[in-house]
């Protein structure tokens, strides 16, 4: 019969320097479990990839003919410069925090490949008439349709993650000329 014993086992080393923990990349217990009914973006909020904050939402971009959000103006973190990302990149929100459906690796390869913020391309949306100026002759896309807006923020509805599987991009056919 076998007994455990420690005797044999090598004593661990309590001054030992460890790993560093980031605390400042860590995404917060909290906002893991939290589940909002909206995706809210709010102006200089967190950005979370899968593993860890990646940058600050500075801007967000909004079609006025459809109220939908388009964009996303974000500073990536240790940088000065804000970068343009697609709204489709979006997973949830959490408070303030947004989450996004990249990784780390992917976001940096994002901020390298993607097209610089240019202040001229943007203009100011006029919050009062924003919801009231949806064209209904454009399918909108529900997650991305402005619910409500504020100096600071905006909100789409969240959608059901069933929804967001099921949901595929139009297919365009287009017709050979004989």
């Amino acid at each position: 019969m076998a007994v455990l014993s420690n005797r044999n086992l090598p004593r661990r080393d309590v001054t030992a320097p460890t790993a560093p923990n980031n605390q400042a990349e860590a995404i917060p217990p909290e906002l893991l479990v939290r589940r909002d009914n909206t995706v809210r973006y709010e102006k200089n909020g967190p950005i979370y990839a899968t593993d860890g904050k990646v940058g600050t939402l500075r801007k967000v971009v909004v079609d006025e003919t459809t109220a939908e959000v388009e964009e996303l103006i974000v500073s990536p973190d240790g940088s000065d410069d804000f970068l343009v990302l697609p709204a489709d990149v979006v997973d949830r929100s959490a408070g303030s925090a947004l989450f996004i459906t990249l990784n780390r690796v992917q976001f940096a390869e994002r901020v390298a490949n993607s097209s610089a913020y240019s202040r001229n391309h943007f203009g100011k949306v006029d919050l009062k008439n924003l919801l009231k100026r949806k064209d209904a002759s454009r399918p909108l896309q529900p997650r991305r349709s402005v619910t409500n807006v504020g100096a600071d923020f905006v909100e789409t509805p969240l959608g059901s993650p069933l929804e967001r599987l099921t949901a595929r991009p139009p297919v365009v056919t287009s017709a050979a000329a004989d």
